[in-house]
């Protein structure tokens, strides 16, 4: 279990690890002014780059770490649970 504060609130947290064959990935958008990939003029032109990947996310809760297998925890369930079907 993992113990910090936000504002004054106490918050308990507990790491969730990615499903096997999962990553999280932390995206970085293209800066302002620079210009965007892509035809001129399309609302969609623009770039991303991967600056991080992380294996584990951490679920938090007001006062008390979260209770294994609700929230959180129970939707990482799915992704496996979609593959197989």
């Amino acid at each position: 279990e993992l113990w910090a504060s936000f504002r004054g609130r106490r918050l308990g947290g507990r790491e969730l690890p990615l499903p096997p064959g999962y990553t999280g990935v932390v995206l970085r958008g293209g800066e302002p002014g620079e210009p965007p990939l892509g035809e001129p003029g399309d609302p969609q032109a623009g770039w991303v780059s991967v600056t991080g990947t992380f294996g584990a996310i951490t679920d938090w809760g007001g006062d008390a770490a979260p209770a294994p297998g609700r929230g959180l925890a129970r939707a990482l369930q799915w992704g496996p649970l979609a593959r197989a079907v």
